[in-house]
This record gives C-alpha cells, sequence and structure tokens, in this order.
C-alpha cells in the first residue's frame, strides 16, 4: 500500500526537506489589508518579513479551506492507496479541522489526520520522522504511522525568543501596558507551546540570556529524536544558536552511539528553518527559536 504524506505551509518545512521525502504542502492564506496571498506560492518568507516591517497593515493568516484540501487529497488518491496528513495544533488554527471535514468528504476511509499539537517546526520535526520511517520501511502501516506520530506529538517542544515586544503587541498577543514596560525593561519574551497552545514562559532581559534559556532547555531533555533551529529575519543570534547546538555533532565525534544524546546533547543533525507568517507576524524580526523531540526531565 502506498501512502502520501501530507503537510500545511505553517510547519515551516524547508523545501529541500518537503522535495526528499516527496511531502505534499498546503499552503495558508496571508492577509495584508484586502489582499491575500498563498504562503509559498504567492509570497516568499523574506518577501512577508519585507511587508510586516513596512505595511501599516498587520497581517492575518487563515486555515486553507476545506476545498483546498479536497483538491489535493483528490489528487492524490489517484497516485497513492493512502494518505496521512500532519497539521499544525487545533487550539490555535482552524488548518486541523479544514482538512478532517475533507478526508470525511473524499477519503473513503483512506485518509488519517494528526493534530500535532504543536506549531512550526515543532510540527515538522514530527512530520520528518515519520516520513523518515516510511522511506525505511516503506511496507510501514498507516496505523502504525498515525501512532507513531502520536507519540512523536507528546515528545515535541517549540521555544521561541522575541527581539521585541511590539509585534505581539500589534496582534493582540499583550496589552499595550505590557509592551510599553517590556520595552522600558528591555525584555525578550519567550513564548512556547503547551497542550497545543502558545503560552509565555520566561522574560530574559537581553537576546543572550534568551539565547542560552533556549538551549538549556532544549538540553535538559534526554534522548533527542530531532531538534531545529527557526529564525524570522537571519541575526547573529540565529547563527550561534545554530552553530552551537549543531556543534555538539563534532564534540562528541567517535561516540558508539551516533543516533542517540549523550548526557542531553543532540548530535544528530540540526534543521534550519524560517517561521512563515503564522508565527512570525507576532514574533517580529529578528526572533529565534528552537524546536525538538525528546524526553522530558525527570
Amino acid at each position: 500500500m502506498s501512502i502520501a504524506i501530507v503537510s500545511d505551509s505553517a510547519c515551516d518545512l524547508p523545501k529541500d526537506i518537503l522535495k526528499k521525502f516527496n511531502i505534499t504542502e498546503v499552503p495558508v492564506n496571508v492577509t495584508f489589508g484586502d489582499k491575500v496571498y498563498k504562503e509559498n506560492v504567492d509570497i516568499t518568507g523574506d518577501e512577508f518579513y519585507k511587508k510586516l516591517t513596512s505595511s501599516n497593515d498587520f497581517p492575518t493568516t487563515s486555515q486553507p479551506s476545506p476545498g483546498d484540501f479536497e483538491k489535493i487529497y483528490n489528487n492524490l488518491l489517484k497516485k497513492y492507496d493512502e494518505i496521512l496528513s500532519i497539521h499544525i495544533s487545533s487550539k490555535v488554527s482552524g488548518t486541523y479541522n479544514s482538512a478532517v471535514q475533507a478526508a470525511d468528504k473524499v477519503g473513503k476511509g483512506k485518509i488519517t489526520v494528526v493534530d500535532s499539537l504543536s506549531v512550526s517546526m515543532g510540527t515538522g520535526l514530527v512530520i520528518i520522522k515519520v516520513a523518515e520511517m516510511l522511506k525505511e520501511k516503506k511496507s510501514s502501516k498507516i496505523k502504525d504511522l498515525e501512532k507513531y506520530a502520536k507519540d512523536l506529538v507528546r515528545k515535541s517542544r517549540i521555544i521561541v525568543a522575541c527581539e521585541t515586544v511590539e509585534y505581539l503587541k500589534r496582534g493582540g498577543r499583550v496589552s499595550s501596558a505590557a509592551a510599553f514596560f517590556g520595552a522600558l525593561l528591555n525584555v525578550k519574551p519567550v513564548i512556547g507551546n503547551r497542550d497545543g497552545e502558545v503560552i509565555a514562559i520566561s522574560r530574559p532581559r537581553s537576546m543572550v540570556k534568551a539565547l542560552s534559556f533556549l538551549r538549556r532547555e532544549a538540553e535538559s531533555y534526554k534522548n533527542h529524536q530531532g531538534m531545529a533551529v527557526m529564525q524570522t529575519t537571519e541575526s547573529f543570534d540565529s547563527r550561534a544558536l545554530y552553530n552551537s547546538l549543531s556543534g555538539n555533532q563534532e564534540s562528541k565525534k567517535g561516540n558508539k552511539d551516533s543516533n542517540a544524546s549523550t548526557k542531553n546533547m543532540y548530535i544528530g543533525d540540526v534543521v534550519k528553518a524560517q517561521f512563515g507568517p503564522a508565527i512570525g507576524a507576532h514574533a517580529g524580526p529578528g526572533a529565534v527559536g528552537v524546536a525538538f523531540i525528546g524526553d522530558a526531565p525527570e
């Protein structure tokens, strides 16, 4: 039985990974004023951030419609026997519900939809691991892939450090008063996911401290199965975090167990990705994040 994997553009999977695993991406809608764009089709990430910093209109994102999913599912079912569709948290987007509606209408039991309860590469890493399993074992049953995905979902986490509180204020994530005092104190908000929702985690007063917090959190987990560093716009901070985490691979050369973390240091390949509008509109330019799959500290 051949199985196709579907994601949405809010998962922020890099193009080379989409191509490597033949993952079909359903674009999220991005709106500036009265103009609607399909993410990664009509507007690139870099173009989005140029508009974000120059436009008076604050952008909004909306889920693909059930009809968008129907078209893609119908096309894929002409070539594949089944579809595994994995999407960002149903608690922050209607994408999962659109996929479920379309699957019920056209799937005839052939489409399985999974709620990742995460966003961006918190979802993307789950998709990568499932795609690796399918590539390594083409005879995998969709129920086994679904179970594996849900096991990974429970271990997936994402943390984001924002350079400024301004975009959280513009997007209504913090009050104007909180944003004012945050800016006054030079606070760098750290946000993350818990039970499928985006929450505030910490308020360090410099990006150096924020990046240190991100790394400590990532390496407090054990038995990592994947890690990614994300950025909204290219910056020294994102390069520094990426280099520090990917540098673990060099420092642990010679370790016989090269597929697992040792002393909580992830030694696999670190994925580098760009935040799309779903997170980027609120995090703003200069934001840096880390996503990982691992066992929580005791």
